[in-house]
């Protein structure tokens, strides 16, 4: 048996054809559509980047016990439990945040890695005119920019190479599991300007979106919306070429295919450039997701069942034939695919220190913060953030104790660390105390798929509430989170 998965970051599902987008030529992704089922009901769990990749490997979430960081020892591993029953697995990725403190151990847990340097200011190529400080991803970028070009030497095409390579070396062999992680379309948007000729020939050098408020008719977003459409572009040719070879070597008939993304992305929807610091909007969190298993079939068609983040470990293992870890919450979405079976009522999502956030698939309701101070812990035994480890002012904090209250630490002791909010130069994937600025918010996605205007429906909310404290209960959320958000 083998299997592939391909993943990308950022990708919002508003701007593929096979989701309603007339303007993005993406004749692959169109493809991919009738090779596959197509969800439409797929979510995240946890956000953002890393904080993904850790439900990926771990089946369970992330964000109610920490915010960015490495697996933890105690954490289950896909790749590792693979390997255990003979399974051989490969990743290749152009994903900078693997090499940064807070996003290693990831790599670490497959058979074999193949990792492609140079993205999103990667600190990669050294030049030392106009340095001025440490940690500038702009000036960085500028450097690397000037050696990726040609085409041939862009991250994303190098890593479509290195997977394509591992296939063609190891196609005709069984019990393998290819893991391609694109960092595109994760901003900067750079790309050759043939992709941008596809849809403007003015001059459109805006691809660094800022993360924040924005007009959505202007100048800025008319361009970072034109570069972000060259870069799905240049992603959905590359795409080709694996679909291709899978077609020229018949692997439809024996090779399960998984292509989805780790969250998506706002490009003036709702006013906001990025994410992280505004709701979860269903741009960020609402995700495309593909699957192929060749035992099943069922290509072209479309499953409307609730999923997440969190069921694709379970998927891999299942395909498989590994039962997956106790600690796994994610069901496993074959019984989707075969016999349009519901495996989730309701699902969780969210930052850490942000909304809780449910949905049942129609309304979905977020949970904001009461309190900003004494009911927020990092719960590891890792102590890194994205691009540091944590300060020694965090570390020696008094209130620091260690806790073995979680079952999912399997009998280790973890620091418990006070977070320290917006103000603090490590934690740049959250800001808790902004997010309370926005309240509770419930949506009708039905009558109102835009989420334009938050609903009143006191009998709804308190239902949303009740399925919110049984999946935070099932999930070992840490006492203080009750708290915080008054539940």
């Amino acid at each position: 048996m083998r299997a592939i998965t391909i993943m990308y970051d950022s990708l919002n599902r508003k701007y593929l054809p096979c989701y309603g987008d007339m303007v993005s030529v993406m004749p692959n992704f169109r493809r991919l559509q009738e090779k596959t089922v197509t969800f439409d009901r797929f979510y995240v769990g946890s956000l953002p980047c890393i904080p993904a990749r850790r439900e990926l490997h771990t089946g369970r979430y992330n964000f109610m016990h920490r915010c960015w960081g490495p697996l933890e020892p105690f954490d289950d591993s896909v790749a590792v439990d693979l390997g255990r029953h003979g399974v051989y697995s490969h990743c290749v990725t152009d994903h900078a945040h693997y090499w940064q403190e807070g996003g290693s151990t990831y790599h670490t847990k497959f058979t074999t890695c193949e990792m492609i340097r140079g993205q999103e200011g990667d600190f990669w190529k050294g030049e030392v005119k106009g340095f001025k400080e440490n940690l500038d991803l702009h000036r960085q970028d500028e450097v690397n920019r000037f050696y990726m070009e040609p085409e041939e030497n862009h991250p994303h095409v190098k890593t479509c190479r290195a997977g394509l390579e591992f296939l063609e070396k190891n196609y005709k062999e069984d019990n393998w599991y290819l893991h391609i992680e694109y960092f595109d379309p994760h901003e900067p948007y750079f790309v050759p300007e043939k992709y941008k000729k596809l849809y403007t020939e003015q001059d459109a050098p805006f691809d660094w979106p800022f993360y924040g408020e924005v007009e959505e008719g202007s100048r800025e977003v008319e361009e970072a919306r034109t570069n972000y459409r060259a870069v799905l572009s240049m992603m959905d040719y590359y795409l080709g070429k694996v679909l291709d070879f899978m077609d020229e070597h018949d692997m439809w008939k024996d090779t399960m295919l998984i292509v989805n993304t780790d969250h998506g992305y706002m490009l003036g929807e709702h006013g906001y450039f990025g994410k992280n610091y505004m709701p979860c909007f269903e741009e960020i969190v609402h995700t495309p997701f593909f699957l192929w298993v060749p035992e099943i079939g069922h290509a072209g068609e479309r499953r409307g069942q609730l999923c997440q983040t969190i069921d694709i470990a379970p998927t891999i293992l299942d395909y498989f034939g590994i039962e997956p870890d106790k600690d796994m919450k994610g069901k496993s979405l074959l019984p989707v695919l075969e016999n349009n079976e519901k495996i989730h009522d309701y699902i969780l999502f969210g930052y850490f220190g942000k909304h809780v956030n449910i949905t049942d698939g129609r309304y979905v309701y977020m949970r904001s913060g009461r309190k900003a101070d004494g009911c927020l812990n990092n719960y590891t035994v890792v102590p890194l953030h994205m691009f540091h480890p944590f300060s020694v002012e965090e570390l020696s904090k008094t209130e620091r104790e260690l806790t073995d209250e979680f079952g999912f630490t399997k009998g280790v002791p973890v620091m418990k660390i006070p977070a320290e909010g917006a103000s603090s130069p490590n934690n740049t994937c959250y800001q808790f105390e902004e997010h309370m600025k926005y309240g509770d918010l419930l949506f009708d996605l039905e009558e109102d798929g835009k989420q334009r205007s938050p609903m009143k429906d006191a009998a709804l909310e308190q239902k949303m509430i009740e399925a919110m404290r049984r999946l935070m209960a099932e999930n070992e959320a840490p006492k203080e989170l009750y708290e915080r958000i008054g539940i």
